[in-house]
């Protein structure tokens, strides 16, 4: 009896079911011949298959009008799950031509443009600013989000909060959460008040400590662009190349020195017939403690300006014009002539400095040395001269053809030349040796006087030095780039302890398990604002990698090998959404590279894909996360220049706009909206 009856309460129920499905199918409009009263439960029942969800939109959306297109390329977005979903990526000819498909999105009340889906299923998103009555137009205003990164003097007296409020009425930030006074509060807010209750229109995000009371922080003003939330420098330390990426070890700084000086010969101007001249002066006489021309005369055509060599000259059109300075000519090249400027009462005499060179010179062993075979030319002479000086060694104000200082002449123009010393002869090399804590370069060591006399540049094979004469030392420099400027040349260069090479260096900086200790700028920044805004929306994100790819393409000058001091290292830019390295790849779940929160920065690679500066461009430079290389003082970091055009690297000590990019979760559906800026799609 028992079997029988729920025997017959089955048949019932699945009855009621089937009906209930074909009542669904007919409201929806799909054709009732696709299902019989003998239809299935056992399997999951695909009423509609793109239904409300954000990646249905993109799939349905796949070869219609080039709209959408599937990426086929490597790819890994999770680094506890394998891909089981196609990746579908905005297509450029759509985006280009405005077809129109919504890609806008409303979520944790602010808006998105989504991106691309990830191979699990879920979307990619990227903040596009906070909303208005519930619309993400162009037309919005400017809104909360960061102004710079400074430093700023804090008390123990001031207060500090966990988060803050902004009165839109009244354009001032309020402390808010937890708010409390006695001691500094690193990552926390101030308004540098005493009071609880002060009100500020700058507020200061608390980063790390400087010096003393002096503090590192993020202003907040409410002058953000509305597509981003302020702007930040990608990096803390952008001069070391082991702080590359959005998190990075705090070793091996970068430093330089100033190999070359310039010696200023002349200033130059342009001649005039309007100008009065005089083949003398007078000090003093005329007017008390200036210079005034003696007889002074004009020129009636530019054919007459070479005459003026040997004039003096205000560059005045006054003819009784005086000064504290007066100009000697000394040289004229068509309409430009160059001169020595006296002052104080001093004639030409005073400032006709000597110059004695020659094709060598002799140490002498007490400090001093003599040029070798001498020529002495006097300042005035060096403007016709100066050609003969180039590769010489010269002795300034030379007694006896000698001096304390010998220089090495590298340059030559019109109004001065470059030059190296003889205090800076380091010895440079292309390997050492050490022991017992200290550096000993090698026997092929050459000198930078030996390295001037090559153009071919000896540094190719000799990077490393002590940046001395003995070859020997406790901290080593590797220079890794040269760069020669209008008045020096300048060594860049970082620092090497306990033996390590610059191979061990570069491992420890960019590929070892502990490279991810200290935050970059823009990741506390990012990580700030998800605690402010998103941490009640975490459970609707899905875990994704952000790939901080800093795998190396080319290592310029910091290759030991024939490396160039005039290239400097690049990354890596891949075209594919997969990364190769643990230790690059940021998530929540990757104790190698561990995120606080699901969030990052969009790739380069991801943006190459949209390939349209339609839909990139916001007006503002902003930051991506994928690092582009290495060079002088700077690391270099992705980005979307103003005009959505590039993607090239800027130098990450700059301040460009902040973005972040959340995913959702596969599954994830909108309850309203078109996708456009005027009616986002909705996920509550």
């Amino acid at each position: 009896m028992f079997n029988r009856r729920f025997s017959s309460t089955i048949r019932v129920r699945k009855r009621m079911i089937t009906s209930t499905i074909i009542l669904l199918v007919v409201c929806l409009g799909l054709g009732y011949s696709a299902f019989t009263t003998n239809l299935s439960i056992s399997g999951t029942l695909n009423v509609s298959k793109y239904d409300h969800t954000l990646y249905g939109v993109l799939e349905k959306n796949l070869n219609k009008n080039n709209a959408v297109i599937e990426y086929t390329g490597s790819h890994h977005d999770s680094f506890t799950e394998e891909p089981s979903k196609s990746i579908y990526t905005l297509h450029s000819s759509f985006l280009n031509n405005n077809i129109s498909i919504g890609t806008n999105v409303l979520f944790a009340d602010h808006c998105w443009k989504m991106i691309r889906t990830t191979d699990t299923g879920g979307v990619k998103l990227l903040y596009n600013g906070e909303a208005e009555n519930n619309q993400c137009l162009s037309s919005r205003g400017n809104h909360v989000g960061y102004n710079s990164k400074t430093t700023v003097t804090l008390q123990t007296t001031y207060y500090y909060g966990t988060s803050y409020t902004y009165d839109t009425t009244n354009n001032v930030f309020n402390l808010s959460g937890t708010v409390t006074t006695g001691s500094v509060k690193l990552g926390e807010y101030t308004c540098r008040s005493s009071s609880s209750t002060g009100t500020c229109s700058t507020l200061y995000l608390v980063r790390n400590n400087s010096e003393s009371n002096i503090y590192n922080v993020f202003t907040l003003t409410n002058n953000s662009h509305y597509s981003q939330y302020g702007k930040l420098p990608f990096s803390d330390m952008a001069s070391s190349l082991g702080r590359t990426g959005y998190m990075g070890k705090g070793n091996y700084p970068s430093g330089n020195e100033h190999i070359s000086m310039d010696e200023t010969i002349y200033s130059s101007g342009t001649l005039r017939t309007t100008y009065w001249y005089g083949n003398n002066y007078d000090y003093g006489n005329v007017v008390a403690n200036k210079y005034s021309l003696t007889d002074p005369f004009q020129v009636s055509s530019s054919s007459d300006y070479p005459n003026l060599v040997g004039t003096y000259t205000f560059g005045n059109t006054n003819q009784t014009y005086s000064n504290s300075t007066i100009n000697y000519i000394v040289a004229v090249n068509s309409s430009t002539y160059y001169y020595i400027q006296l002052s104080g009462n001093n004639n030409i005499t005073y400032y006709n400095d000597s110059y004695t060179y020659g094709d060598g010179y002799t140490d002498n062993g007490n400090g001093t040395f003599t040029i070798n075979n001498p020529t002495t030319i006097s300042r005035t002479d060096y403007y016709n001269q100066r050609d003969n000086l180039m590769n010489k060694y010269v002795c300034k104000n030379a007694t006896s053809n000698t001096c304390n200082s010998v220089w090495y002449v590298i340059d030559v123009r019109s109004t001065s030349f470059s030059y190296e010393t003889s205090d800076r002869t380091y010895k440079y090399a292309k390997g050492f040796t050490y022991s017992n804590g200290t550096y000993t370069l090698n026997n092929q060591s050459v000198t930078f006087f030996d390295y001037n006399a090559q153009p071919s540049g000896v540094l190719a094979n000799a990077h490393y030095t002590c940046f001395n004469l003995s070859g020997q030392c406790s901290e080593i420099a590797y220079i890794y780039e040269e760069r020669s400027g209008t008045d020096t040349t300048t060594f860049y260069y970082t620092t090497l302890t306990n033996g390590k090479d610059i191979s061990t260096a570069i491992n420890e900086m960019l590929y070892n398990n502990d490279v991810n200790q200290i935050d970059s700028s823009i990741k506390s920044g990012i990580d700030a604002w998800y605690k402010k805004y998103m941490t009640s929306y975490t459970n609707k994100l899905e875990d994704t990698i952000f790939c901080c790819d800093r795998s190396i393409s080319n290592l310029g000058g910091w290759d030991p090998n024939g490396g160039s001091v005039y290239t400097g290292l690049s990354h890596t830019i891949s075209n594919e959404l997969s990364c190769a390295n643990t230790v690059d790849k940021f998530s929540t779940n990757n104790s190698l590279a561990q995120l606080v929160y699901p969030v990052g920065l969009a790739t380069t690679a991801e943006m190459k894909l949209l390939n349209s500066n339609v839909y990139l461009n916001t007006g503002q430079t902003y930051w991506l996360i994928t690092p582009t290389g290495k060079s002088a003082n700077y690391t270099h970091n992705g980005y979307i220049s103003n005009d959505g055009s590039s993607t090239g690297g800027y130098a990450s000590s700059s301040s460009n706009g902040v973005r972040p990019v959340i995913s959702l979760k596969p599954g994830t559906e909108y309850v309203s909206g078109t996708g456009s800026m005027a009616n986002p799609y909705v996920v509550q």
